[in-house]
């Protein structure tokens, strides 16, 4: 993975103890919890929404930029059939649908440190077997990695038994004060309709002439309620390919590459609303920050025609995002 370094023995931290890396104009503030990017700035402006007090992070469930896994998104029902056997996450989303793993995820663990320097952070977590209702004792890492164009995020795993593996970074991005000003572009043609609990239909819609077409930039205003997936590829690309940019009023611009074959865009219309003071970014309440997660389509273990999430004995999961910051010509 790029710019990891000697590896050491992982480092004692406690759960709430934050860890701040920097490079030329930009800092982040990143926690064990989840591996989480609590804190993101470019010179003195908040990119994303995160809590000051670290212990928010969990008892306030919204997966403020966490790892969300082994399988992010939702699974009807919460599950999956591995070899004709099938395994049962806790359905946590309303009793019907299991959402990024259920309660005990990634977002949810202490995670070790095992690498630490002035401008990067390499993350590790074993998941045991059956955990989340899963197979395989799964390996997982995440680095994150500070340069003077922004943050990159190399997420690797690995697994002893045939599993899914569907990794997502969830941070909420606010470049802009009032977040339906800003611009979104996603370079996706199509996308995945949803039921009444978010799950997709199976459907592979195109976005042409819906509310759902960010081909160009469009305000995020128009989609308020946005929760869904853009089907950028087939399958997981060897190389970052462009995702999404962001843009604010002023022009300040974030370009998000990834080797994923899907990209989640929550708008945060469900948000909770707090104060001012608990958060860094903005002030955390309804459609106030965006979502946009890299990741594999969602429940693709239950609809044949999505691209696979599986990984099997031998294989390793990797994944590439990049989120560089701008200011647009």
């Amino acid at each position: 993975m790029a710019g990891v370094g000697q590896r050491f023995a992982p480092f004692m931290y406690l759960m709430n103890d934050a860890i701040e890396i920097s490079c030329g104009p930009f800092t982040a503030r990143l926690l064990p919890l989840g591996a989480t990017l609590s804190r993101f700035q470019y010179n003195d402006r908040g990119l994303v929404l995160g809590f000051k007090d670290p212990s928010d992070h969990l008892t306030i469930p919204i997966y403020a930029g966490a790892i969300v896994g082994p399988v992010a998104n939702r699974i009807t029902n919460g599950c999956v059939q591995i070899s004709s056997q099938t395994h049962q996450m806790q359905r946590n989303e309303n009793g019907e649908t299991t959402l990024h793993s259920g309660d005990d995820g990634l977002h949810a663990q202490r995670w070790n440190v095992v690498n630490q320097q002035s401008n990067q952070v390499l993350f590790e977590f074993i998941l045991a077997d059956q955990a989340c209702g899963l197979p395989g004792n799964r390996t997982i890492t995440v680095e994150y990695l500070l340069d003077r164009s922004g943050l990159q995020v190399n997420i690797s795993a690995s697994s002893d038994a045939k599993t899914p593996m569907n990794i997502a970074h969830h941070p909420y991005w606010t470049l802009e004060t009032d977040l339906a000003l800003a611009k979104l572009t996603v370079a996706a043609q199509h996308f995945l309709p949803v039921d009444a609990f978010g799950l997709p239909t199976g459907a592979i819609k195109t976005v042409a002439d819906t509310p759902f077409d960010f081909r160009n930039a469009e305000p995020i205003g128009k989609a308020s309620q946005l929760d869904h997936n853009y089907c950028l590829a087939n399958g997981r690309r060897s190389i970052p390919h462009h995702a999404a940019s962001l843009t604010a009023v002023d022009g300040l611009t974030l370009d998000i590459t990834t080797t994923e074959p899907g990209l989640q865009v929550y708008a945060g219309s469900g948000l909770p609303d707090l104060a001012k003071n608990r958060t860094f970014g903005s002030k955390c309440q309804a459609n106030a920050a965006i979502a946009l997660e890299p990741q594999g389509w969602p429940d693709a273990p239950n609809n044949d025609n999505f691209p696979s999430i599986f990984i099997d004995v031998g294989d390793v999961y990797r994944q590439e995002t990049r989120y560089n910051i701008r200011y647009a010509d």
